[in-house]
């Protein structure tokens, strides 16, 4: 009898075929859901090095114009430039305008 048992064929249950193909099917579908939710993340961390650094660079800018607001040099040169002050003694001459 013992011969008999080791001489039979062990079948493979068809729900365990459909079972381990889904599975395979659902673990390539995660797989590729990660892979390009990886590659999103890494071109949004790109783009936000890329404003960082931009940002940077508009934050130095100010840091300069406002040192160089600071100085009573450009304030003159402000006061004279735009709001058309002059120093005791200056006389202003404005351009003729067309008619």
């Amino acid at each position: 009898m013992s011969e008999r048992i080791k001489s039979r064929k062990r079948r493979t249950n068809p729900l365990f075929i459909i079972l381990m193909g889904t599975a395979l099917i659902l673990a390539g579908s995660w797989t590729y859901q990660l892979y390009e939710l990886d590659k999103s993340m890494a071109e949004k961390k790109n783009d936000l090095i890329e404003q960082r650094m931009l940002i940077a660079t508009q934050n130095q800018k100010m840091r300069e114009d406002i040192e160089k607001l600071n100085t009573p040099s450009y304030i003159e040169q402000l006061a004279r430039d735009k709001l058309g002050l002059v120093r005791k003694g200056e006389i202003v001459i404005a351009p003729k305008l067309p008619d």
